[in-house]
């Protein structure tokens, strides 16, 4: 009879595990919420102090040794294995020619990823490392979500390097202690839920007509997932950077008023919803920054431009996210449950990402104190809605659009580009524009549309356009 695993702690699911947990159960063959970062290793690698620092990450955090129960119980909980391991695959495939190593080492990743976890039974990360030459790996490194959010990729790769590196020195390392992610939902099971439900209601009062994305007026079930990308440039990320600091705001704020207007314009009116990823992470419990676990949380964006200028709408929603923060712990079908909309609040979400991954993989490159240097990074991830926006900052905003094209005809999202250029380049013109008067098209776009579909009166590109009437008049 095998040995049952010693358990060292239980406690609750976040409300964002949750849902997690929720999705994964009800469409178990969804790749919603599977992480998969792959990066190239150029230089000398030891695979067993790799594996050495690996189970040394798993034992310093105890989220890595967490198994989800949710058959035969009341209600879900999480339990923490006193052991558990990870084991690092290895294969060698240097043997094969370079176009051969390319199409199997992207076989092995959408092998891994149709693998998926069971979030009861598996160890929730799985690491491989294929072999390309004497001195060239590819590391595809899966997890599920409901583990970590992607600020926790960052503190994770930061001590595995220290790890490996004082193991390579023959050395024990020393890393300051961590704090159990239990102690967060300690803190989350105290907050006051009827608070937040009283501060969503009245947040999301009186807005009762969606604001989405314009969809096909014919969806199909057979669609893919695409994706559309596209950078703002390093002068006008700088320009929008001043907007913000001039508003007492953030650039990502400065991005949010932006899409929110977009979905306005779309919509033909001055309100609008969206869904925007938060980091979730409050001012407490102590040295809450680097507690691994999942803290993100989905929370809607309301836009009401009205009278404003964009200048001033971007100051008032910097002061409503401020207010917002208090309660973005809430969970979010709580937080549609308040609204008139319902599960109809949210169409589509925007992640403004600012983790350290990226600056971790430079510093190793850098110090050149590893025997190896890191490429390639690159993360793959899906979501249970039909369309995400990540914008990625740094000397300029690249933008990640992905969605459906069951639910979005490609040509239409892959024009929201020129109409937030438009944008952009009003409101770097003039901050205090108001938001009634910016347009998503040039005059000459216009003209050109409208001799181009004679939309007198009526709406413009009718079948590729709207979930609504378009009409010319409101670019």
């Amino acid at each position: 009879m095998p040995q049952q695993p010693e358990i060292q702690d239980i406690y609750p699911l976040s409300f964002m595990q949750e849902g997690m947990l929720f999705h994964s159960l009800y469409d178990e063959q969804s790749r919603a919420y599977f992480e998969q970062a792959s990066f190239t290793i150029n230089g000398q690698l030891d695979l067993d102090r790799f594996q050495k620092s690996m189970d040394a990450v798993f034992d310093r955090y105890e989220i890595f040794r967490t198994t989800f129960i949710y058959k035969n119980v009341a209600k879900p909980r999480q339990v923490v294995l006193k052991n558990r391991s990870c084991h690092v695959h290895f294969e060698d495939i240097s043997h094969l020619n370079e176009r051969e190593k390319e199409h199997c080492t992207e076989a092995f990743k959408e092998q891994d990823k149709k693998r998926g976890f069971d979030l009861q039974s598996d160890v929730l990360m799985r690491i491989s490392v294929l072999k390309w030459a004497p001195e060239r790996y590819v590391c595809i490194w899966s997890h599920h979500h409901i583990l970590m959010d992607g600020w926790c990729l960052g503190i994770i790769i930061k001590d595995f390097l220290h790890i490996y590196q004082a193991l390579g020195e023959g050395r024990l390392p020393y890393l300051q202690p961590v704090q159990p992610y239990g102690t967060y939902i300690k803190w989350l099971m105290q907050q006051d839920r009827e608070e937040a439900a009283a501060y969503w209601k009245k947040r999301l009062q009186h807005f009762e007509k969606a604001s989405s994305l314009p969809k096909r007026n014919e969806q199909v079930s057979e669609g893919e997932l695409q994706q559309v990308t596209f950078t703002i440039s390093e002068r006008e990320t700088s320009d929008l950077q001043k907007i913000a600091a001039a508003s007492g705001a953030t650039l990502n704020t400065v991005f949010q008023a932006l899409w929110g207007i977009l979905l306005q314009k779309f919509n033909r009116c001055d309100d609008a919803v969206f869904g925007s990823v938060v980091s979730g992470r409050p001012s407490e419990p102590e040295d809450v920054e680097n507690i691994v676990g999942l803290f993100i949380n989905t929370i809607p964006i309301r836009v009401q431009s009205k009278a404003l200028s964009f200048s001033g709408l971007v100051s008032r929603m910097q002061k409503e996210m401020t207010e917002a923060e208090a309660y973005s712990y809430f969970p979010l079908y709580d937080i549609q449950a308040q609204s008139a909309l319902k599960q109809e609040l949210i169409d589509h979400i925007i992640v403004f990402e600012n983790v350290p991954t990226q600056q971790e993989i430079e510093g190793l490159n850098q110090t050149g104190s590893f025997g190896f240097s890191v490429e390639n990074f690159a993360m793959a991830e899906e979501t249970n809605y039909g369309c995400s926006v990540k914008v990625i900052p740094g000397r300029t905003l690249f933008v990640r659009i992905n969605f459906h094209t069951g639910l979005y005809e490609p040509g239409i999202i892959a024009e929201i580009k020129d109409y937030l250029q438009h944008m952009i380049s009003a409101v770097i013109s003039d901050p205090s524009l108001p938001v009634s008067k910016m347009t998503l098209l040039n005059h000459d776009k216009t003209q050109k549309m409208v001799a181009e579909y004679n939309t007198t009166g009526a709406c413009f590109s009718v079948t590729r356009r709207c979930t609504g009437c378009l009409n010319v008049r409101w670019l």
